[in-house]
């Protein structure tokens, strides 16, 4: 895949059960995703098939070892929106920080980014869609965006603690975090499910 622009959905280990990847399949089908295939040797599985292994692999405290076989990793999908050549969908153990999981979308950064630092409008507006639709799955804690030259996104608790999210080009927090974090940089839209989606008040968008 070339290069892309990344929106993560943060989630608890602690609230892990039998049927997390059952409730993010319903919350996938509600934001639209249109599921095209498996990836890396899973391309004849259905969505169903991937995440019940991707849901043992989380149960089981999965993380993948310096130099083990990519082979054994949490099963990556494709999906389809909108025009979106393609993005792609991952599970992520331990990850921004440990009893932490993340679910991450990929899209085409040429997709999504026009020239000198600027968005493109059309672009940004379906990605804020889809982080809207998946923000309401109820566990979700953060949903953050990066670009690949990106140093990573911070922990709820990093968050919290005052640190600015990741917003490249937008992000959604809680209200609760909204109201301590120093927001004089963003424009913010409360939205449902006691969100706030924000974006960089300097944002250039063609």
């Amino acid at each position: 895949m070339p290069a892309y622009v990344s929106m993560t959905f943060e989630y608890s280990r602690l609230e892990l059960d039998y049927d997390n990847m059952k409730e993010l399949l319903a919350y996938i089908k509600h934001a639209g995703l249109e599921f095209k295939g498996g990836v890396n040797g899973s391309e004849g599985q259905t969505i169903e098939e991937i995440l019940d292994y991707n849901q043992k692999k989380l149960e089981a405290d999965f993380v993948l070892g310096s130099g083990e076989d990519r082979a054994n990793d949490y099963k990556q999908m494709l999906f389809g929106y909108e025009g979106f050549s393609e993005i792609r969908g991952y599970i992520s153990n331990n990850y921004p920080a440990d009893r932490e999981y993340s679910f991450t979308l990929l899209f085409p950064e040429e997709e999504v980014l026009a020239e000198h630092g600027a968005y493109k409008t059309e672009a940004v507006a379906k990605m804020k869609n889809i982080a809207s639709l998946l923000w309401i799955l109820p566990k979700t804690r953060t949903v953050q965006t990066e670009l690949e030259t990106s140093d990573g996104i911070l922990t709820e608790q990093e968050i919290k603690d005052g640190a600015a999210p990741s917003v490249c080009p937008l992000a959604i927090v809680s209200e609760k975090q909204f109201g301590h974090m120093d927001n004089s940089a963003y424009t913010d839209d409360h939205i449902y499910a006691g969100g706030v989606l924000i974006m960089p008040k300097d944002i250039k968008l063609v």
